[in-house]
C-alpha cells in the first residue's frame, strides 16, 4: 500500500493522470511503500541498494515520472543543507565539464546583459559565464543555503548579484540568458517554471538546460543501477519529452547536443564499483588521470523569438 506520507502527482508535462500499468523502473523496496523517516537517509549519495520512487510512463505524452513523491515542505527540508554536487571529485575536474557547457552556450550567445541560473550549486558554471560574457546583472536561485557565500564569490565582479533561495522572481528581471544544469529533473512543476521563465525573459533570449537522457545507451546498460534513478529526480527526460515540455511552455527553436563529462579515472571507477556493490579499495591501482566520458547526458537550447 502506498504510504500516506507522499504527495500524488499527475504528469508534470501534460497534466495527464493515466500511467503505464506497471512501473518502468522500481527499486526494492519501493520508496512509495516506506515512510518519510525511512526514506530521507537515502536522499544523498550513491549506493548498491539505491531506493527511489517508482517511475511510470505517462500514456499521453510518454514522460517518465514518479506519480508519488515528496511534498514541497519535505523537499525544502531535504535541500536546505546539502553538501555540494562534487560527490568527492576534484573541483578542477568538474570545472572542465562545466566549461564544456559554457563553450556550447557561447556558440549560440554572443552577449549577455542579465544572466539567470537555476540551481547553480557552488557556481562553477556561473563563474565561467561571468568571465566570458561579463553580465551586468547575475541572478542565482539556489535552495541550498550553505553554498550561498561561495556563489557570491563565483559571481564577482558583476555589478549586481542577487541570490535567492526560491524561484519566486519578478518579471522585471528580464534575463537574456538562463541556464539550468541538472536542475529540471529535480523540479516538481517544470512546466510552470518554464512558462514563468518564458514570460519574464527578454525578447530574443536563450535558455540552456542540461539533463540526463533516460533513453541513453548507459541507462539501458545499467538498468536500475543507472545513478539518475534516485530520490532527487521526480521525472527524467528524453529528447522528445523535453522538447514537448519546452514547447508547451512557449519556447521555440529547440535544439539538442550530447555532452561530455570529465572524471578522474580512479574516481570514476571507484564510484562505479560502489554502485555495483564492489569494494572500491580493490581498485587502488587505477591512475588519477582525467578522461572524458559520454554518459548519455544532453544539453538543450531554446529561444524566445518574440
Amino acid at each position: 500500500m502506498i504510504n500516506s506520507d507522499w504527495s500524488v502527482r499527475f504528469c508534470p508535462s501534460c497534466g495527464g493522470a493515466n500511467i503505464s500499468s506497471a512501473p518502468i523502473m522500481a527499486s526494492e523496496p519501493k520508496a512509495e511503500l516506506l515512510n518519510f523517516k525511512e526514506v530521507k537517509n537515502y536522499f544523498i549519495g550513491l549506493r548498491k541498494n539505491q531506493i527511489f520512487f517508482s517511475y511510470y510512463r505517462c500514456e499521453n505524452c510518454f514522460m517518465l515520472y514518479c506519480p508519488w513523491y515528496f511534498s514541497n515542505s519535505q523537499l525544502k527540508e531535504l535541500y536546505s543543507d546539502m553538501p555540494d554536487n562534487l560527490l568527492g571529485e576534484d573541483k578542477s575536474v568538474i570545472s572542465r565539464t562545466q566549461s564544456g557547457y559554457v563553450k556550447q552556450i557561447a556558440r549560440r550567445v554572443s552577449q549577455v546583459d542579465t544572466y539567470l541560473e537555476i540551481g547553480p550549486d557552488i557556481g562553477l558554471v556561473t563563474n565561467s559565464i561571468v568571465k566570458r560574457f561579463h553580465p551586468k546583472t547575475v541572478l542565482l536561485f539556489e535552495p541550498n543555503l550553505s553554498v550561498h557565500s561561495q556563489l557570491e564569490l563565483s559571481a564577482k565582479p558583476s555589478k549586481s548579484i542577487k541570490i535567492y533561495s526560491d524561484t519566486n522572481f519578478s518579471e522585471s528581471h528580464r534575463p537574456d540568458l538562463t541556464v539550468g544544469v541538472h536542475v529540471y529533473d529535480h523540479l516538481l512543476d517544470p512546466l510552470e517554471e518554464l512558462r514563468t521563465l518564458f514570460k519574464s525573459s527578454a525578447s530574443k533570449s536563450v535558455i540552456g538546460i542540461v539533463v540526463h537522457n533516460e533513453k541513453s545507451m548507459l541507462r539501458k546498460l545499467l538498468n536500475s543501477k543507472w545513478p539518475p534513478f534516485c530520490l532527487q529526480h521526480p521525472q527524467l527526460y528524453n529528447r522528445k519529452t523535453l522538447k514537448d515540455l519546452l514547447e508547451r511552455a512557449g519556447w521555440q527553436n529547440i535544439t539538442f547536443k550530447s555532452t561530455v563529462n570529465w572524471f578522474s579515472l580512479d574516481h570514476f571507477v571507484k564510484t562505479g564499483a560502489s554502485v555495483l556493490g564492489l569494494n572500491p579499495k580493490y581498485f587502488f591501482f587505477v591512475p588519477k588521470i582525467q578522461i572524458p566520458f559520454r554518459l548519455g547526458n544532453m544539453i538543450c537550447f531554446a529561444e524566445k523569438l518574440e
